[in-house]
């Protein structure tokens, strides 16, 4: 199946090399979860602050993915 992965922020830097500047087009098994997905381009569980899920928030993340979705991830936010 296929998941187009959005990366922002500092989280870039783990987008496999060829992508896009702030995606990519992932080919991962039927069954894959969120945390998977996580492992594969190697960004620790404590640095993905925020998932969305094609545009909804998702806090588990032993769901399970779909053929054809969007995932977003964003690192914590901080400032000043």
């Amino acid at each position: 199946m296929n998941v187009e992965v959005r990366l922002f922020a500092t989280l870039r830097e783990y987008l496999p090399a060829g992508s896009g500047r702030t995606s990519a087009q992932i080919e991962m098994q039927e069954g894959t979860r969120i945390c998977d997905l996580l492992d594969r381009l190697g960004i620790p569980a404590a640095i993905a602050h925020l998932v969305l899920v094609d545009g909804r928030y998702e806090a588990d993340r032993t769901r399970e993915l779909q053929d054809g979705c969007a995932v977003s991830i964003w690192p914590p936010i901080g400032g000043g």
